[in-house]
C-alpha cells in the first residue's frame, strides 16, 4: 500500500528523531529477525506541516539496532498532517524541524508521501555529520 512512498533514509538522520526512552523489547530476537528476513516494514515518520515538528511513529528499536548489523539506511515513509500525532504509550517525543518544506500547504487530512518531498533532506545532510 505504501510502497510508492518508501524511501531509504540515512540512519544518522533518523537517529536525531528517535525516542530517547523506547519501550523495552527483546533486542536479540529483533536482531535475529532482521538478519533472517531483513526490514519488512518501513519506518513511519510523522511530519507536522503546520507545527514544523517530526516524530517517529515506528522504528525506534530498528534505528538503535540496525547500525550494529552494518546497515546505514532504513526504508521510511512520511505520514503528513497539520501536527505530529502522539501515540499514547509510545512516548510524546517530537522534535522541531524547520526544514519541513514550505511548498506544502496546510492540510485538513493526513496523507503519505516520500520524506524528501516534505523535508529538505539536503539541508539536514549539511547539518548532520555522516560518519
Amino acid at each position: 500500500m505504501l510502497e510508492q512512498f518508501v524511501q531509504k533514509v540515512p540512519i544518522v538522520i533518523l537517529d536525531q528523531w528517535k525516542n530517547p526512552t523506547p519501550s523495552p523489547i527483546d533486542d536479540l530476537a529483533l536482531m535475529e529477525d532482521i538478519m533472517q528476513n531483513g526490514i519488512l516494514e518501513p519506518i513511519i515518520l510523522g511530519v507536522g506541516i503546520y507545527s514544523r515538528n517530526v516524530r517517529l511513529e515506528t522504528g525506534n528499536h530498528r534505528i538503535y539496532l540496525c547500525p550494529r548489523l552494518g546497515m546505514t539506511h532504513l526504508p521510511v515513509v512520511a505520514k503528513v498532517s497539520n501536527y505530529c500525532t502522539f501515540n499514547i504509550g509510545n512516548g510524546d517525543h517530537s522534535f522541531d524541524c524547520p526544514d519541513i518544506s514550505v511548498k506544502k500547504k496546510w492540510i485538513e487530512e493526513g496523507y503519505y508521501d516520500k520524506v524528501s518531498n516534505v523535508i529538505d533532506m539536503m539541508e539536514i545532510l549539511k547539518k548532520v555529520k555522516l560518519t
